[in-house]
């Protein structure tokens, strides 16, 4: 019995050491959770937010200070070509906004957007380019290697060692790269074509490459050696011009980054890139949205007009429905979004006006519409001693009902059927109901 309370007092000891041990030990460190994707941000206050912090980011230089909002911009735009699903036009803006601001963070866009557009070799190249970039801070190195682990577990690793050195490296008929001793860049899995070359001699090297696999190959130019011509007798000669500055010698190791086939327009160097539609195509241009500079030195995205409909000059032909003749209008037709107000001039055998308004019911290629208007002519009555006439004011109503056809930005045509009362007239001379069709044509600014 003694030695069981002995057992269980020794037990409870242990127990209430382990316990103390583990008061007194650092709580582990939780990694902060990574930012969302910036195309999941929908509202735009916080996009603006967050890719300011991005392009205000001091640990990357720039001589220009225009440059930081201008690539702010370029990314905000991105980002809306993404939630769009359209992957060459954001990818566009992306890296020119890299060209322009080159922060490691852009890089983590330009490599979503790839592994989007199923480009793996090319997004593991470019969290390669960031893992590298020395403004890389220290906050998503580990999730990035990871995510090139798991990346590179589906690629090949291509290692290209040349001979003589300083020779050029083209895969896939992509940019010759000058290179010091080797170049390394991911592929896809399966053939590719090497070429290398050296001045006017050049050598192609077919190279299979497997799934999780480093491949190294050799890529060797033959220079044809030729003996020296013989030494002419030394003759005197005037002092021969400097000769001209050597080129720099190419870096040692070469990390190519989209450089690999047709799909990108670039040297292989530096860090402009352009994507290609397709394999080969034209080049798909960034599009750079109208912005202002604000205080802070942020980009300040200008509203577009929602509804894309611009004032501009309006002229209509009217045709009295019962055939009792035509008018024609010119004036101006000055848009507030879905409202727009038309003022005209009328003429036909009388002189006239027409002041109104409309309300399109859908703002897209096909705009029907209803309108709400007071046209007025002026016509002759005979006075009552039969010596003379005098100016009258007929006034009316109209309201309608129409579609107007959006033929490109500035141009549409317009059509609709409207009924006309006027008040206060004589009858004799001048009719009180009117079913007015209208055909016309808005040229916007």
């Amino acid at each position: 019995m003694p030695r069981l309370v002995h057992f269980a007092s020794g037990t409870a000891a242990l127990i209430a050491c382990a316990r103390f041990a583990a008061a007194q030990a650092p709580e582990p460190q939780v990694p902060a959770p990574a930012p969302a994707p910036l195309a999941q941000i929908k509202d735009d206050k916080q996009l603006t937010e967050t890719l300011a912090v991005i392009t205000n980011d001091p640990s990357v230089p720039t001589d220009d200070p225009s440059v930081r909002p201008l690539a702010q911009a370029l990314m905000i735009e991105g980002v809306k070509q993404l939630q769009a699903k359209s992957y060459e036009q954001a990818l566009a803006n992306f890296l020119e906004a890299y060209a322009k601001f080159p922060s490691p963070k852009i890089l983590l866009n330009v490599a979503s957007t790839l592994r989007d557009m199923g480009r793996l070799a090319d997004a593991a190249n470019t969290y390669q380019r960031y893992l590298l970039d020395p403004a890389t801070g220290a906050e998503r190195v580990a999730e990035v290697k990871e995510l090139l682990l798991r990346l590179d577990e589906q690629l090949t690793i291509l290692t290209v060692r040349v001979f003589p050195r300083g020779s050029s490296i083209s895969i896939d008929g992509g940019p010759f790269i000058p290179v010091g001793a080797t170049l390394q860049t991911r592929v896809r899995p399966g053939l590719h074509l090497v070429r290398v070359r050296q001045s006017e001699a050049g050598n192609e090297i077919t190279v299979n490459g497997f799934e999780g696999e480093n491949k190294e190959v050799a890529a060797t130019v033959q220079m044809d050696v030729t003996p020296p011509p013989p030494t002419p007798a030394p003759t005197p000669t005037p002092t021969p011009a400097p000769p001209p500055a050597k080129a720099p010698d190419p870096p040692e190791q070469v990390q190519a980054w989209l450089s690999t086939g047709t799909q990108y327009s670039s040297d292989g160097m530096g860090r402009s890139r352009r994507p290609r539609t397709g394999f080969g195509g034209a080049e798909v241009s960034p599009i750079v949205p109208a912005f202002d500079i604000g205080e802070d030195n942020t980009a300040i995205i200008r509203e577009p007009d929602r509804f894309g409909i611009s004032s501009g000059v309006l002229g209509v032909v009217r045709v009295d429905g019962e055939g009792r003749g035509i008018a024609g209008g010119i004036g101006l037709a000055v848009s507030l979004g879905r409202f727009e107000g038309d003022l005209m001039y009328l003429r036909s055998n009388l002189h006239g006006g027409y002041i109104g308004a409309r309300y399109r019911l859908l703002v897209g290629w096909l705009r029907p519409y209803v309108a709400l208007g007071m046209p007025l002519f002026l016509y002759d009555e005979m006075e009552a001693n039969g010596m003379g006439t005098s100016k009258r004011v007929a006034l009316g109503v109209r309201g309608a009902g129409g579609v107007e056809l959006k033929i490109n930005g500035h141009f549409s045509v317009h059509a609709d059927l409207g009924y006309e009362r006027f008040f206060a007239v004589e009858e004799s001379l001048f009719y009180t109901n009117y079913f007015i069709p209208t055909v016309g044509v808005i040229g916007r600014l």
